[in-house]
């Protein structure tokens, strides 16, 4: 079978060859009869546009990489789906991959991304991967998604809701309803986000002048999942004096934390009380509902694909930027107003 070139084409559509490279690379500066008769062409050649070689010529992939810590939260799937919309109007191809927490598998992708020439990375960085990222962003245009890099040196922007404020403002709420007693299931310390979490239940707590330091007795740090979770719940509630609240800082953590409540028959909010600083995964279907902090998961997609374009696309140098975006709370049925401490 012959391998159909562009000139082939030119010379079915009687257009020059130059005026066939425009309409493939999606040039303006073409007539729409020329188009339409190059497009037809192509249909009826049945012609596939050699894509290694245009990316030779142009150095660029039109590719883009979203690397994600854990892309089973579905919290990112809509993130994705924004992102998309902002990106396939200028021909770029977004590619999601899972890094399951492991920083080494981060590595290797973004090895692989680097060597393959890819056009953008967008990153929610597993950590530990600072110095690399920073190498990678002085060559590649790279937007940082929830989790900082702890490099001053690092070149690109940051794109975040803030979870920490509404860990804050979840905390002052069981505050306000005479808890005392309040567990926090945190994120690894070593990330940004949970670090940040931490901090901001930390200084809520501070305004009741309780410290939390390593001898606070219910707090536990772990990974972000629904097993963790569990453990933690565990851990807390088996206590001889047990929190009266707990919050879990992730989507995933809560769900376990629900799962060990309902195994336990614990009830919620007679014996515990529960406010989550991040969205749960379908928790209108719950009869537990938790108040939550509900993200703009388009609002954070569609910037992020439009700061990542501006970097992609621009020969003029920018610098490091930052944009935050401010979740909605939402107020459950998961909070018990306990009598005020005499």
């Amino acid at each position: 079978m012959k391998n159909i070139t562009i000139r082939d084409i030119a010379d079915h559509a009687n257009v020059s060859v130059a005026t066939v490279s425009r309409v493939i690379n999606n040039h303006s500066n073409v007539s729409p009869k020329a188009q339409q008769r190059v497009q037809d062409a192509i249909q009826e050649l049945n012609y596939f546009p050699n894509r290694a070689a245009r990316e030779l010529k142009s150095h660029a992939s039109k590719t883009i990489a979203f690397l994600i810590a854990d892309s089973t939260n579905e919290y990112y799937s809509q993130i994705s789906q924004a992102i998309i919309q902002i990106i396939k109007e200028y021909g770029y191809t977004l590619f999601i991959c899972n890094c399951f927490n492991d920083s080494e598998i981060e590595k290797n992708y973004l090895t692989m991304l680097y060597e393959r020439n890819v056009d953008g990375i967008i990153l929610n960085s597993c950590g530990r991967n600072d110095q690399f990222i920073t190498q990678i962003s002085k060559r590649i245009p790279i937007i940082l998604i929830h989790r900082r890099i702890n490099n001053p040196d690092f070149l690109g922007d940051f794109v975040d809701a803030d979870f920490g404020n509404s860990t804050y403002e979840m905390t002052m709420q069981l505050i306000r309803n005479n808890h005392r007693k309040i567990g926090l299931i945190s994120g690894p310390l070593s990330i940004s986000s949970a670090f940040e979490r931490f901090q901001n239940f930390r200084r809520a707590m501070k305004e009741i002048d309780i410290e939390v330091d390593p001898t606070y007795p219910y707090m536990v740090e772990g990974p972000h999942d629904s097993e963790f979770g569990y453990r933690a719940a565990s851990l807390l509630l088996s206590r001889s004096d047990p929190p009266t609240a707990i919050i879990p800082c992730h989507n995933e953590t809560c769900i376990g934390l629900l799962r060990y409540c309902r195994q336990n028959r614990i009830p919620i909010p007679d014996r515990l009380s529960i406010a989550s600083p991040c969205n749960v995964n379908l928790v209108d279907l719950f009869y537990v509902n938790p108040s939550r902090a509900l993200p703009d998961t388009w609002g954070l997609g569609s910037r992020i694909g439009q700061m990542l374009l501006e970097r992609i696309q621009t020969d003029q140098p920018i610098g490091n930027r930052e944009v935050m975006f401010m979740p909605k709370i939402i107020d459950g049925n998961a909070i018990r107003s306990l009598p005020p401490e005499t």
